[in-house]
Protein backbone atom coordinates (compact mmCIF):
# COMPACT_ATOMS: atom_id res chain seq x y z
CA UNK A 1 0.00 0.00 0.00
CA UNK A 2 1.67 2.78 -1.38
CA UNK A 3 -0.11 5.75 -0.55
CA UNK A 4 0.14 5.25 3.40
CA UNK A 5 0.39 8.50 6.07
CA UNK A 6 3.20 7.99 8.43
CA UNK A 7 1.00 7.66 11.34
CA UNK A 8 -0.92 4.88 9.76
CA UNK A 9 2.79 2.95 8.65
CA UNK A 10 4.00 4.18 12.50
CA UNK A 11 0.54 1.53 13.51
CA UNK A 12 1.74 -1.24 11.13
CA UNK A 13 5.39 -0.66 13.07
CA UNK A 14 3.54 -1.00 16.51
CA UNK A 15 1.23 -4.07 15.04
CA UNK A 16 4.16 -6.14 13.86
CA UNK A 17 6.26 -5.84 17.50
CA UNK A 18 3.45 -7.10 18.90
CA UNK A 19 2.94 -9.91 16.75
CA UNK A 20 6.70 -10.79 16.85
CA UNK A 21 6.08 -10.60 21.01
CA UNK A 22 3.41 -12.94 20.80
CA UNK A 23 5.71 -15.33 18.05
CA UNK A 24 8.93 -15.23 20.41
CA UNK A 25 6.95 -16.75 23.24
CA UNK A 26 4.96 -19.44 20.93
CA UNK A 27 3.99 -21.08 17.72
CA UNK A 28 0.68 -20.19 16.40
CA UNK A 29 -2.34 -22.56 16.59
CA UNK A 30 -3.68 -23.84 13.87
CA UNK A 31 -6.86 -23.03 12.12
CA UNK A 32 -9.50 -25.11 10.93
CA UNK A 33 -12.73 -24.31 8.71
CA UNK A 34 -14.26 -27.47 9.13
CA UNK A 35 -14.92 -29.94 12.28
CA UNK A 36 -11.59 -33.06 12.15
CA UNK A 37 -14.04 -35.31 10.93
CA UNK A 38 -14.95 -34.12 7.46
CA UNK A 39 -11.40 -32.14 7.29
CA UNK A 40 -9.19 -33.07 4.25
CA UNK A 41 -5.86 -34.27 4.75
CA UNK A 42 -3.02 -32.15 3.85
CA UNK A 43 0.57 -32.02 3.30
CA UNK A 44 3.06 -29.27 3.08
CA UNK A 45 6.00 -28.86 1.04
CA UNK A 46 8.47 -25.93 -0.22
CA UNK A 47 9.81 -24.68 -3.21
CA UNK A 48 11.78 -22.44 -4.69
CA UNK A 49 10.78 -20.09 -7.71
CA UNK A 50 12.95 -18.21 -9.97
CA UNK A 51 12.38 -14.18 -10.75
CA UNK A 52 14.89 -12.26 -12.74
CA UNK A 53 17.93 -13.20 -10.78
CA UNK A 54 16.73 -13.83 -7.89
CA UNK A 55 14.68 -16.98 -5.83
CA UNK A 56 11.35 -16.91 -4.29
CA UNK A 57 10.46 -19.46 -1.37
CA UNK A 58 7.23 -20.68 -2.23
CA UNK A 59 5.52 -22.57 1.34
CA UNK A 60 2.95 -25.66 -0.63
CA UNK A 61 -0.41 -26.64 1.19
CA UNK A 62 -2.04 -29.19 -1.19
CA UNK A 63 -4.64 -31.58 -0.33
CA UNK A 64 -2.85 -35.34 -0.08
CA UNK A 65 -5.55 -36.75 -2.10
CA UNK A 66 -4.18 -36.98 -5.87
CA UNK A 67 -6.01 -35.00 -8.38
CA UNK A 68 -5.71 -31.37 -10.38
CA UNK A 69 -6.71 -28.46 -7.83
CA UNK A 70 -7.82 -24.88 -7.96
CA UNK A 71 -4.85 -22.89 -6.84
CA UNK A 72 -4.73 -19.78 -4.55
CA UNK A 73 -1.88 -17.51 -3.98
CA UNK A 74 -1.63 -16.27 -0.92
CA UNK A 75 0.31 -12.63 -0.38
CA UNK A 76 1.06 -11.50 2.83
CA UNK A 77 1.16 -8.28 4.28
CA UNK A 78 3.72 -5.28 5.23
CA UNK A 79 5.19 -7.24 8.42
CA UNK A 80 6.61 -9.91 6.25
CA UNK A 81 7.27 -13.93 6.93
CA UNK A 82 9.62 -14.47 9.80
CA UNK A 83 12.05 -17.65 11.08
CA UNK A 84 10.39 -16.40 14.57
CA UNK A 85 6.71 -18.01 14.11
CA UNK A 86 3.79 -19.21 11.52
CA UNK A 87 2.54 -16.18 10.29
CA UNK A 88 -1.01 -15.92 9.94
CA UNK A 89 -0.90 -15.82 5.85
CA UNK A 90 0.29 -19.56 6.53
CA UNK A 91 -2.37 -20.69 8.79
CA UNK A 92 -4.86 -18.93 6.05
CA UNK A 93 -2.84 -21.19 3.52
CA UNK A 94 -3.39 -24.30 5.85
CA UNK A 95 -6.82 -23.72 6.03
CA UNK A 96 -7.77 -23.13 2.55
CA UNK A 97 -5.76 -26.93 1.38
CA UNK A 98 -8.29 -28.31 4.03
CA UNK A 99 -10.98 -26.84 1.78
CA UNK A 100 -9.77 -28.53 -1.19
CA UNK A 101 -7.44 -26.08 -2.73
CA UNK A 102 -3.42 -26.03 -3.50
CA UNK A 103 -1.97 -22.58 -1.57
CA UNK A 104 1.12 -21.41 -2.48
CA UNK A 105 2.56 -18.76 0.19
CA UNK A 106 4.85 -15.68 -1.76
CA UNK A 107 7.80 -14.80 -0.04
CA UNK A 108 7.94 -12.04 -2.58
CA UNK A 109 10.45 -9.91 -0.26
CA UNK A 110 12.64 -12.03 -0.92
CA UNK A 111 13.24 -11.08 -4.32
CA UNK A 112 13.91 -7.06 -3.02
CA UNK A 113 15.52 -8.02 0.37
CA UNK A 114 13.00 -6.89 2.67
CA UNK A 115 12.12 -7.73 6.28
CA UNK A 116 9.33 -5.55 6.57
CA UNK A 117 7.99 -2.69 4.49
CA UNK A 118 7.13 0.77 5.11
CA UNK A 119 5.36 3.33 2.17
CA UNK A 120 8.95 3.99 0.95
CA UNK A 121 10.01 0.80 0.29
CA UNK A 122 6.57 -0.31 -1.14
CA UNK A 123 6.66 2.20 -3.75
CA UNK A 124 10.14 1.23 -4.34
CA UNK A 125 9.15 -2.15 -5.08
CA UNK A 126 5.19 -2.84 -6.24
CA UNK A 127 5.99 -3.20 -9.90
CA UNK A 128 8.87 -5.27 -8.71
CA UNK A 129 6.63 -7.45 -6.64
CA UNK A 130 4.38 -7.30 -9.75
CA UNK A 131 6.57 -9.34 -11.46
CA UNK A 132 7.30 -11.84 -8.89
CA UNK A 133 4.07 -12.78 -8.31
CA UNK A 134 3.53 -13.19 -11.87
CA UNK A 135 6.37 -15.54 -12.36
CA UNK A 136 5.03 -17.48 -9.59
CA UNK A 137 1.85 -17.74 -11.72
CA UNK A 138 3.67 -19.23 -14.51
CA UNK A 139 5.26 -21.43 -12.34
CA UNK A 140 2.34 -22.55 -10.58
CA UNK A 141 0.43 -23.39 -14.16
CA UNK A 142 2.96 -26.10 -14.77
CA UNK A 143 2.26 -28.04 -11.98
CA UNK A 144 1.25 -31.38 -12.47
CA UNK A 145 -1.62 -31.27 -9.88
CA UNK A 146 -2.78 -27.49 -10.62
CA UNK A 147 -5.72 -26.31 -12.97
CA UNK A 148 -4.20 -23.64 -14.64
CA UNK A 149 -7.23 -21.71 -15.30
CA UNK A 150 -8.08 -21.75 -11.99
CA UNK A 151 -5.02 -19.78 -10.65
CA UNK A 152 -6.52 -16.78 -8.31
CA UNK A 153 -4.66 -14.39 -5.70
CA UNK A 154 -5.66 -14.11 -2.00
CA UNK A 155 -3.94 -10.86 -0.22
CA UNK A 156 -4.06 -9.44 2.96
CA UNK A 157 -3.05 -5.89 3.50
CA UNK A 158 -0.16 -4.87 1.66
CA UNK A 159 -0.40 -8.12 -0.16
CA UNK A 160 -4.08 -7.15 -1.23
CA UNK A 161 -3.21 -4.12 -2.78
CA UNK A 162 -0.27 -5.67 -4.77
CA UNK A 163 -2.57 -8.49 -5.95
CA UNK A 164 -5.19 -5.60 -7.40
CA UNK A 165 -1.71 -5.09 -9.55
CA UNK A 166 -1.40 -8.58 -10.46
CA UNK A 167 -4.77 -8.74 -11.23
CA UNK A 168 -5.23 -5.61 -13.74
CA UNK A 169 -2.19 -6.66 -15.91
CA UNK A 170 -2.55 -10.59 -16.08
CA UNK A 171 -5.44 -12.03 -17.62
CA UNK A 172 -4.22 -15.28 -16.46
CA UNK A 173 -5.20 -14.14 -12.96
CA UNK A 174 -9.17 -16.26 -11.96
CA UNK A 175 -10.42 -14.44 -9.32
CA UNK A 176 -9.06 -11.75 -6.18
CA UNK A 177 -10.10 -12.15 -2.66
CA UNK A 178 -8.83 -9.12 -0.98
CA UNK A 179 -8.72 -8.64 2.90
CA UNK A 180 -7.60 -5.04 4.14
CA UNK A 181 -7.64 -3.76 0.54
CA UNK A 182 -7.40 -0.69 -1.49
CA UNK A 183 -6.62 1.03 -5.08
CA UNK A 184 -3.03 2.70 -5.40
CA UNK A 185 -3.60 5.84 -7.19
CA UNK A 186 -1.30 5.36 -9.90
CA UNK A 187 -3.02 2.97 -11.18
CA UNK A 188 -6.43 4.18 -12.08
CA UNK A 189 -5.52 5.16 -15.10
CA UNK A 190 -4.20 1.93 -16.36
CA UNK A 191 -6.74 -0.80 -15.52
CA UNK A 192 -8.66 -1.96 -18.39
CA UNK A 193 -9.41 -5.52 -16.96
CA UNK A 194 -9.92 -7.18 -13.67
CA UNK A 195 -11.03 -10.56 -12.45
CA UNK A 196 -13.74 -10.92 -10.27
CA UNK A 197 -13.13 -10.01 -6.94
CA UNK A 198 -14.39 -10.40 -3.27
CA UNK A 199 -13.60 -7.70 -0.82
CA UNK A 200 -13.60 -8.69 2.80
CA UNK A 201 -13.01 -6.15 5.36
CA UNK A 202 -13.38 -5.15 9.43
CA UNK A 203 -15.61 -2.42 9.90
CA UNK A 204 -13.07 -1.37 12.43
CA UNK A 205 -9.72 -1.52 10.54
CA UNK A 206 -7.44 1.28 11.80
CA UNK A 207 -4.82 0.58 9.53
CA UNK A 208 -6.57 0.54 6.45
CA UNK A 209 -9.56 2.19 6.79
CA UNK A 210 -12.95 1.26 5.09
CA UNK A 211 -13.00 3.77 3.09
CA UNK A 212 -9.88 2.61 0.92
CA UNK A 213 -11.86 -0.79 0.29
CA UNK A 214 -15.44 1.33 -0.49
CA UNK A 215 -13.40 3.73 -2.64
CA UNK A 216 -12.05 0.48 -4.77
CA UNK A 217 -15.74 -1.26 -4.74
CA UNK A 218 -16.67 2.24 -6.40
CA UNK A 219 -14.03 1.80 -9.21
CA UNK A 220 -14.31 -1.32 -9.58
CA UNK A 221 -18.46 -0.89 -10.13
CA UNK A 222 -18.00 2.29 -12.31
CA UNK A 223 -16.09 0.03 -14.76
CA UNK A 224 -18.36 -2.83 -14.56
CA UNK A 225 -16.16 -5.07 -13.02
CA UNK A 226 -17.47 -8.07 -10.94
CA UNK A 227 -17.43 -7.19 -7.30
CA UNK A 228 -18.91 -8.80 -4.01
CA UNK A 229 -18.06 -7.68 -0.60
CA UNK A 230 -18.33 -8.26 2.85
CA UNK A 231 -17.63 -6.11 6.05
CA UNK A 232 -17.03 -7.90 9.14
CA UNK A 233 -18.87 -5.36 11.80
CA UNK A 234 -16.25 -4.54 14.72
CA UNK A 235 -13.26 -6.67 13.57
CA UNK A 236 -9.82 -4.68 12.75
CA UNK A 237 -7.26 -5.21 10.49
CA UNK A 238 -6.36 -8.80 11.72
CA UNK A 239 -9.33 -11.22 12.02
CA UNK A 240 -10.07 -13.29 14.98
CA UNK A 241 -10.30 -16.73 14.43
CA UNK A 242 -13.99 -17.30 14.20
CA UNK A 243 -14.01 -14.33 11.48
CA UNK A 244 -11.18 -15.38 9.43
CA UNK A 245 -12.82 -19.25 9.37
CA UNK A 246 -16.16 -17.35 7.90
CA UNK A 247 -13.68 -15.10 5.57
CA UNK A 248 -11.47 -18.32 3.97
CA UNK A 249 -14.58 -20.37 3.52
CA UNK A 250 -15.97 -17.60 1.72
CA UNK A 251 -12.82 -17.76 -0.56
CA UNK A 252 -12.71 -21.01 -1.34
CA UNK A 253 -16.51 -20.96 -2.07
CA UNK A 254 -15.65 -18.09 -4.11
CA UNK A 255 -12.03 -19.57 -5.83
CA UNK A 256 -13.55 -23.25 -6.46
CA UNK A 257 -16.98 -23.19 -6.42
CA UNK A 258 -17.31 -26.48 -7.43
CA UNK A 259 -14.66 -27.41 -4.35
CA UNK A 260 -13.66 -30.81 -5.88
CA UNK A 261 -10.87 -31.80 -7.95
CA UNK A 262 -10.86 -32.82 -11.61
Amino acid sequence: MVAVSPPRFMRYVRAAAALALVFAGSCMHALHTRPESTRIAIFEDQAAVKSGDDQLKIDIYRPQKSGRYPVAILLHGSGGIHAIGSSDINRYAAAMAEEGVITYVVHYFDGTGDFTASDSIETAHYFRWVQEVRDVISWAATQKDVQPRRISLVGHSLGAWLAVGVGAFDQRVFRLVLLGSGLEPFLIDSIKRMPPTLLLHGADDDVVPLSDMQHLQAFMSSKGFRVTTHIYPAESHSFGDSVAVDALTRAAVFISPRRRPN
